[in-house]
């Protein structure tokens, strides 16, 4: 973990990375407080708190002071935040991820990379250019939204490609930018919205697996197969109506798909129907689709953490260049948290040799102690055992795991009047 995140400090103090990533010229030219490693590394931090705050509390670390010696305003801020593009979220996590799938670290399923795809809608500032540039969710409200499409390896926790767009473009469309980050060593898991014939063959053409839930009342197939009371079958899926027309669009061929049908028998007794790729029954039985299927709830996890633990919606600014720095800068933080708990797998396997139950490190935690520690690792005032030191804390802190338990969710969830309540505080 360290070596990487020191790789990308490397990154952000380069005046190749400067000038690739700035917005003029001039910019980052002269000698201010507010440098450009600075300012990335202060918006790495998980801000959640008031920007004056937030600065003081930077430069505190950044001073090795208890009182900040170095004063910058918000307004100061607003200013030296306008000459850095958002690309340079994106092309650290980009970094990151190429590093990372480099190591012997990966965790993998069967071989493959487990990725998912979903999408969310994020409520935005109001803001007459937040309204004009991004729209709104539904035609009565009075609040911006933004809809997020994320790519993210569910193994490892790591968001591969985040994508950013108007609530107007579908999940389909947003999800076929992610395809290219993919590769033939993946398998990438949906959710019911996103089977379509000619989706599929946008898969096949790039050789990527795939396995997507799909609704039985909207396929005349799945109510068939469900019907037939077999366990899984491999179909032939013809391309009509709107995927005729998408396939001649994109240039796809109009012959029918080959997809295996699986069934999966839920507790509750409801039946779901899975559409794959892997169609060798033998190297990929039925018996591993109901948990192989179960593991894509890691993406809904992950969209929980950026909202409710990173504060995602909290945002920094009201124009568009701040709600796109802040929604890559925060996805960048929770991928170096996930490499953090990586990084401490080790300890806590250490940790829990005797215990009873198996053991998850606590996110959360980890991402509280990622503040201030990540402004000391990218400027490079971090003493040298910091490392273990963070990887030791973060293997302490654990959370019991117990497989298949399940509770029933809560019928009033939109009508309940805790605005806090335990389980959503906030990390700091």
């Amino acid at each position: 973990m360290i070596q990487i995140v020191y790789k990308l400090a490397d990154k952000i103090h380069s005046t190749e990375f400067v000038a690739e990533h700035r917005r003029t010229e001039q910019d980052f030219t002269r000698h201010r407080t507010l440098t450009f490693p600075r300012l990335i590394s202060f918006m790495l931090n998980n801000l959640n708190g008031s920007i004056q705050n937030e600065l003081s509390r930077f430069f505190r670390v950044v001073d090795d002071s208890p009182i900040a010696l170095t004063s910058v305003s918000t307004a100061a801020f607003c200013k030296a935040r306008k000459k850095i593009s958002y690309t340079a979220f994106k092309a650290l996590n980009a970094d990151l991820i190429e590093t990372f799938y480099r190591s012997n670290q990966v965790k993998r399923w069967r071989g493959f990379r487990l990725l998912a795809v979903d999408g969310s809608v994020t409520q935005l500032p109001v803001s007459s250019g937040l309204m004009k540039y991004f729209g709104k969710a539904r035609s009565q409200a009075h609040m911006p939204a933004v809809r997020l499409s994320q790519l993210y390896d569910i193994n490892n926790r790591l968001t591969l490609d985040l994508q950013v767009d108007s609530h107007t473009v579908g999940e389909r469309n947003m999800a076929l930018k992610h395809l290219a980050y993919a590769n033939q060593n993946d398998l990438i898991l949906y959710d019911r919205g996103y089977p379509a014939v000619w989706f599929f063959k946008m898969h096949q053409r790039r050789n990527i697996h795939f396995c997507a839930r799909t609704t039985v009342a909207s396929s005349n197939f799945a109510k068939e197969f469900v019907e037939s009371g077999q366990l899984d079958a491999v179909v032939e899926l013809p391309c009509i109506e709107k995927s005729l027309r998408r396939c001649r669009k994109e240039g796809l061929s109009t012959e029918a798909i080959t997809i295996r049908l699986v069934r999966v028998e839920l507790p509750t007794g409801d039946i779901e129907v899975l559409m794959t790729s892997l169609l060798d029954k033998d190297v990929y039985p039925h018996s591993l689709f109901s948990d192989l299927y179960h593991q894509r709830w890691g993406i809904e996890e992950d969209y929980k953490v950026m909202k409710s633990r990173l504060n995602l919606e909290n945002f920094s600014g009201l124009s568009v260049d701040a709600v796109m720095q802040d929604i890559h800068a925060k996805t960048l933080t929770k991928n170096i948290v996930a490499l953090a708990t990586i990084n401490a797998e080790p300890l806590k396997t250490h940790h829990c040799d005797q215990r009873k139950h198996a053991y998850k490190i606590n996110f959360t935690y980890a991402l509280s102690q990622i503040k201030d520690t990540i402004v000391r690792f990218l400027l490079r005032i971090a003493p040298l055992n910091l490392s273990q030191l963070l990887a030791e804390k973060i293997a302490i802190a654990l959370n019991a795991y117990r497989p298949g338990r399940r509770h029933k969710r809560p019928s009033d969830k939109r009508n309940r009047v805790n605005k806090y309540p335990i389980a959503y505080k906030r990390v700091c």
